[in-house]
Order: C-alpha cells, then structure tokens, then sequence
C-alpha cells in the first residue's frame, strides 16, 4: 500500500509543478501587455472621429514596444528554473531519493518477486517513454534523451528477465523489444529527429543479442533483419533520413561476420539469398534517392552504396557456388553501371557517376579475377580500364575524369612485372607475355592520343601534364617491347640486340629534344634529354665492361655520331645583319 500511495503523492507533485508553471506564465503574459490610460480614453470620446483615428494612430506609432527579455542560455536558464519553486522541487528530489532506497530495500528483502521487478522495470521505462515524448513538444532534445532512455530501460529489463528469470520466451521478448523500437522511430518521425531514428534502428539491432535464444537460428535472425530494414526504409521514405539506411547497412553487415569468417555454422545457401534481398533493397533505396537529390548532399548515399558492394562481394566471393560467382558478379556490375548511368542523366550528380561506375567495374575485375589468371587475366584487365575511360569520357567529355579513371590501369602495369621477367623471351618472341606489353603499350598510345586535342583546348596545365605522362608511361613499355623483343630474336648476339635497341633510343630522344627546342615545349625537350643522357649513362656505366671490344667500338661511333649530327639539325640560319647605307 506504501509504494502505491508514493506514486500517487509522485504523480500528484508532478501534476502541482506543471500547474504552477502554467500559472507563472499567464502571469508573465498579462504583466507585459501594455495598460492604455485612462485619460486618454475619456479625451478621444469628446474629439470628432477623424481627430480620434488620427490621434489614436501617433498614440500606436508613438507607445514604445515592449521587449522581451533575453532569455537565459544554458546554465543559466537552469539556476533560474531551480530558483522558481525550489521547495516543492526539493521535496520532489528528496521523494524521488526515499523512493529508489524503498525498492532497493524491498528487492534486498524480497518484497516485490521477480514478477513485480520486471513489471516495475518496464513500467517505469514505459513512464519515461511517455515523459519523452510529452517533453518532445517543448523541447526536442531533452524528450530525445528521455526517449532513447525510458527504450533501454525497457530493453534491459526485457534482457534481464529473460536472463535471470526466464520470464520471456526468446520471441515475445524480441517482440517486446522491436515494438519498443518502433515506437522510438515512430517518435523521431512525428517531431523529426533523425537522431531517434537512427537510435531506433540500432535499438532494433541490439534485440536479437538481448532476447538471448538458447540457439542460433541464422534464418530466423535473417527475416527479421529483414523486417528491420524495411522499417529503415520506411523512416527514409517518411522523412528522408538517409543516414538510417546506412545504420541499417552496418547492422546487417555486423550480424553477417559470423557467417562469413566461419565463427558461426549456418546455411549458406539460404542466408545468400538474403543476402541478395538486403543488397537490392540497399540499391534501390540509395538509387531512388540520388534520382531525387539534384544537386543536394549525397554522401549518406555514396557511403551505404559503397558498403553494399563490399557487403555483396563478401557474399558472393565465400557463399556463392564457384563456378556461378563470375554470373552473379557481372550481374550485379551491369545493375551498379545502369544505375550510374541513370543517376548521371536524371541528377547530373558526378560523384554518383564515378562511384557506381567503379563499383561495377569493381565488380567486373572480381569476376575476370574468378575466370581468368596470368597473362590473359592481366590483357583482360588492361582492355576493361581502357573501355572505363573511352566511355567516361564518351559520357561526361571530362577528360580530367577520364584520365583519373586510367588510375586503373595501375593494376595491369604491376600484373605486367611478371611478363617483363618471364624467361619465356628467351624461346620465343611472339609468346603471351609479348602481347600483354603490346596490348599495354597500345592502350596508353591510343588514349594519350585521343584525350591530346581535348587536353590542351582545357587550358589546364595539370591535365596536359597528366596526358604527357600517359604518352611517356606509353613510351616506356615500347622502350621495353623493343628491348625484349631484339634480344628474343638475337639470342645468340646480345651486343647487337643492346647497340641496335640504344641507337633507336638515341634516335627518339634527338628527335624529341630537337622538335621541342625548335617549337619551345619544354616538356619533349626535357623528356628528348632525359632519354639520351639515359642512353649515354648506360654505355659508360653497363655495355663500356659487359660489351665485346667489336660491340663496343660500332656501338659507341654510331651513338656519338647521332649525337654529333645534332650540331647540324634543328638550327635556324641567321639572317645576316643589314647595314643601312650612307651617302658620302
């Protein structure tokens, strides 16, 4: 009877408190309406009622406004709300004291049984549920915290008797817990607090843990995962909190592990087509949204996109059936490139562009990966970089976005390594690792020259110096075909594969310092420099002690002739001066 006659006085002080409250304010209101005098009201009965209207009109120009006070901020708004009333909230604090040590002491003497406990845990969590939300009306961060407080509450007693009483069976406590949750998402729609939704999906994301099920029962998580990210969608739908799709994301992912690392045994094949639910409801979510931002803040978006391709990879690569991973792979790659083909001309969003195209060219590379190895692996890799930035550029005419897509080509370039060292050119010169470097060296020509025209009419010198570097990096894997391919066909005389591979170097330098000292580009003149004094440094340091005397002697006339006849090209003649003539 004592505990119950406690919330009575308990409820009764807090329903005084919010009616003195009510009455202070009332009070405030009237005290600043403005008194008109009475003088004045007997004076404009005896004025005609054009002199009155007038009158009456300097009267309101004239009365000053009253200004309301500044409110107090933060620490200071508190002191003065405990300094209003302070017994009766002092009473309260002195109730609420006496009211945690009874139950403490009935706990400790077994007046309230494990029934009562869990009842009044849950009641008192559901009591600051609804303070939550009636607080939210006034203010929407502290009804949050009361909110998010009065759910936990309820979840760890839920937890609790579950655990230590076994008073739930794993599914009502779960329910109890998602229904919990719901209401928080439910709050944060009604007065538009993304925090609330973003705390409800990761309330919702803690039940299954806290329901604490004897067994794991994989499929069963799974469905309502999948419950709980339909909810998610929902929340973004209803008021566009995209950040809660990317909890919802993280949540799946996070019960996912287990699976995929091997921690837990489950049915793979079931959980994949899961898997494949929770990755097409991420997709069209983030879609949906890009095709509707136009030009706001997708970054909520771009991040749950990427970590549904990650999510999806990990799925496909350790569940899915090896000999169908390479199908479902480029599936999902056609999807991603679709989507960045649609976002771009709905949105004209850029970065969603450059995004999905990566993903589905990631995705694509993994499939090549699961058909593919060695020297055909690496020539598939180079044509798939080279087909990304003919259409990117096709699409966008960005050709600063078509030379940052060849980035791609850096995994090809270090796939090629092994097929410069393969001992393979010493059998034959036509072999597979001949066409990787053929096909490599083509690629960078092919795009360097088709990007030249549109990088320089950018007049940005970064982009001309980047398709510069496509052409030398070009240049650089022709340098090597040759060098390879002279001393595949010349096993058995390396001097004359070294002398006639160092002339034809000798040559393209010349000609590349000579061409840009006449026509002043820099760039090919410093590049023509860098290649003979490449040339020069390596007769003296390498072929002056490897070199027969023969090799030798015609190597270094040949080379030092080249060089010489420089003296001869490339030089305008100089007009002689003309004298003007003087009358003696």
């Amino acid at each position: 009877m004592g505990f119950l006659e406690t919330l009575i006085v308990l409820a009764l002080l807090i329903a005084v408190f919010n009616l003195r409250g009510r009455v202070i304010e009332l009070e405030k209101k009237i005290k600043e309406r403005p008194v008109v005098p009475a003088a004045s009201a007997s004076a404009s009965t005896a004025m005609p009622a054009s002199q009155v209207q007038a009158a009456t009109a300097q009267g309101v120009q004239a009365q000053p406004v009253p200004t309301a006070a500044p409110a107090p901020a933060g620490d200071g708004r508190f002191i003065e709300w405990m300094k209003e009333n302070w017994l009766l909230k002092l009473g309260a604090m002195l109730l609420l004291i006496g009211f945690g040590w009874l139950a403490t002491y009935a706990f400790l003497n077994n007046w309230i049984g494990p029934a009562g406990r869990i009842s009044l845990g849950l009641g008192l969590g559901a009591l600051i549920l609804a303070l939550g939300w009636w607080r939210m009306r006034a203010y929407v961060a502290q009804g949050s915290v009361f909110v998010v407080l009065g759910a936990t509450v309820i979840l760890l007693t839920t937890y609790a008797a579950r655990s230590f009483y076994d008073f739930f069976t794993p599914a009502s406590a779960l329910g109890l817990m998602f229904v919990t949750s719901v209401f928080v998402a439910l709050a944060s729609g009604v007065y538009n607090r993304k925090q609330l939704a973003i705390a409800s999906v990761a309330l919702a994301g803690l039940a299954p843990i806290l329901a604490h099920s004897p067994t794991s029962d994989y499929i069963g998580l799974f469905w309502y995962l999948l419950i709980v990210v339909l909810g998610a969608v929902w929340i973004v739908i209803w008021k566009g909190y995209r950040e809660v799709t990317t909890t919802a994301l993280v949540l799946v992912a996070l019960y996912s592990l287990p699976v995929l690392v091997g921690l837990e045994s489950a049915d793979r094949a079931t959980l994949l087509l899961f898997a494949y639910a929770f990755g097409a409801v991420f997709y069209i979510t983030n879609t949906a949204g890009l095709l509707r931002l136009k030009g706001s803040d997708a970054v909520p978006d771009l991040v749950t996109a990427a970590g549904n391709a990650i999510f999806l990879l990990a799925w496909i690569y350790l569940a899915a059936p090896t000999e169908f991973q390479s199908l479902i792979m480029a599936a999902w790659a056609a999807a991603f490139v679709v989507g960045a083909f649609l976002v771009f001309r709905v949105s004209g969003q850029r970065e969603s562009l450059y995004l999905y195209a990566a993903i589905g060219v990631g995705y694509i590379a993994a499939a090549t990966a699961v058909e593919l190895d060695g020297a055909v692996l690496t020539i598939a890799y180079t044509l798939e970089a080279a087909a990304v930035a003919a259409v990117l550029f096709g699409i966008t005419r960005d050709v600063a976005a078509a030379q940052r897509s060849m980035l791609l080509l850096i995994g090809p370039a270090m796939l090629s390594i092994p097929s410069i060292l393969s001992s393979e050119w010493q059998v034959a010169l036509l072999n597979q690792h001949f066409f990787v470097l053929l096909i490599l060296t083509l690629t960078l020509f092919g795009l360097g020259g088709a990007f030249w025209k549109s990088a320089h009419l950018s007049g940005s010198q970064e982009v001309i110096s980047a398709n510069n570097a496509i052409l030398i990096a070009g240049s650089g894997y022709a340098f090597i075909m040759i060098w390879l391919s002279l001393h595949s066909i010349l096993p058995q005389n390396p001097d004359m594969a070294v002398m006639i591979s160092l002339i034809i170097y000798t040559v393209v330098g010349i000609w590349a310092y000579i061409e840009g000292a006449t026509h002043s580009r820099k760039g090919l003149r410093v590049y023509g420099g860098t290649l003979l004094v490449f040339v020069v440094a390596r007769l003296l340091i390498v072929d002056v002690w490897q070199m027969e005397i023969t090799g030798r002697i015609i190597t270094f006339f040949l080379v030092g002739a080249l060089l010489m006849s420089t003296a001869f090209l490339g030089r305008v003649r100089k007009q002689p001066a003309v004298v003007p003539e003087h009358n003696v």
